[in-house]
């Protein structure tokens, strides 16, 4: 986990003097989840962005065994992707990185897939597509605090081969 962060104090409100029990037991839940999925020759789908240093699907694989001596995982989580940005920049949000179109393609070359499939960042629609493309963010909560209007999230028959994000649209179920 990113540190520092804040949901000790969410669950401290919420559970009061069993938010320690609450915290660990998410962290175990956490721990059981998979840091990535990989449909061959189509889509990677992460939660927040592109590892930057990632040289193998290994690198994604074992996020979770090289943090924090490697970037990986917290890039998995945390980062966004930003328009008109070559390279890397720090991600205002305390964790991660902004990342620009040249990362994606590196990226999903190194992959050989098409689309980046990712949630983690609100957007107005419910989705977004970013990079010429090359990305869908999906983000499935509405209202407050993020304050957008709809909510979404990907209805998608693997075996549906898209070439861009865009063609995607067609499965996107809105709230």
């Amino acid at each position: 986990m990113a540190y520092p962060h804040d949901l000790p104090n969410h669950l401290y409100i919420k559970f009061g003097e069993n938010s320690s029990n609450a915290y660990s037991s998410l962290r175990k839940l956490f721990s059981s989840l998979h840091n990535a999925v990989l449909v061959k020759e189509r889509y990677i789908l992460l939660h927040g962005g592109v590892p930057t240093r990632a040289k193998t699907v290994d690198d994604l694989a074992y996020a979770h065994e090289k943090h924090p001596r490697e970037p990986h995982l917290e890039e998995i989580l945390w980062s966004d992707p930003w328009e008109d940005l070559t390279g890397t920049y720090a991600s205002p949000r305390g964790a991660g990185k902004l990342f620009g179109e040249n990362e994606t393609d590196r990226f999903l070359n190194m992959l050989n897939v098409k689309v980046l499939i990712r949630g983690h960042e609100p957007s107005q629609e419910g989705f977004k597509v970013n990079h010429s493309g090359k990305i869908l963010t999906l983000f499935s909560r509405k209202g407050s605090p993020y304050f957008n209007e709809q909510g979404a999230y990907l209805q998608l028959d693997l075996g549906f081969k898209a070439e861009k994000a865009f063609q995607l649209k067609q499965f996107i179920r809105m709230f």
